[in-house]
């Protein structure tokens, strides 16, 4: 190309989000991983009562637990690979939808087999929204900050 027909000053690309926008979207993702972490934990803490609510053994209520880490532990590295292709926002703000409605179900569970099935949607939910938070992190921060936001 002509020298004359090239931009003397090209705008360089965007490199992180400015301060304000950078807060907010880390005060977002914080919260969203937050949430996914206490549901593991409150329902740890919670099992007796499940049991005692919905007449089930204590056998078989470990299985509201082991759904959500399961469904967790399975889909997150694949989550993670689709957030490359699709897009990880698309990822996302899926995984927030599903486990938002996999909350809602369990919340509204009428017996074990369906709240352990809600648990696995919450975990599907939980995984979108865990597997690209690093990758997020990368178009928030600066590069001379990345390594600010990934602490």
């Amino acid at each position: 190309m002509f020298a004359w027909a090239q931009p003397r000053n090209p705008i360089p690309p965007a490199d992180g989000l400015p301060p304000r926008e950078r807060f907010v979207a880390m005060a977002t993702m914080a919260m969203a991983v937050t949430m996914t972490v206490l549901d593991m934990s409150l329902s740890n803490i919670a099992l007796p009562a499940i049991g005692r609510d919905l007449g089930a053994s204590p056998a078989a209520t470990v299985w509201v637990v082991n759904a959500y880490q399961l469904s967790v532990a399975v889909s997150l590295l694949p989550l993670a690979a689709l957030g490359d292709r699709v897009g990880y926002r698309r990822i996302y703000m899926m995984g927030l939808v599903v486990f938002v409605l996999g909350a809602l179900g369990s919340a509204l569970a009428p017996d074990l087999p369906t709240l352990v099935g809600m648990r696995v949607l919450c975990g599907l939910g939980g995984a979108g929204i865990m597997s690209v938070n690093s990758a997020f992190v990368r178009f928030i921060f600066p590069r001379a900050q990345l390594g600010q936001g990934m602490a």
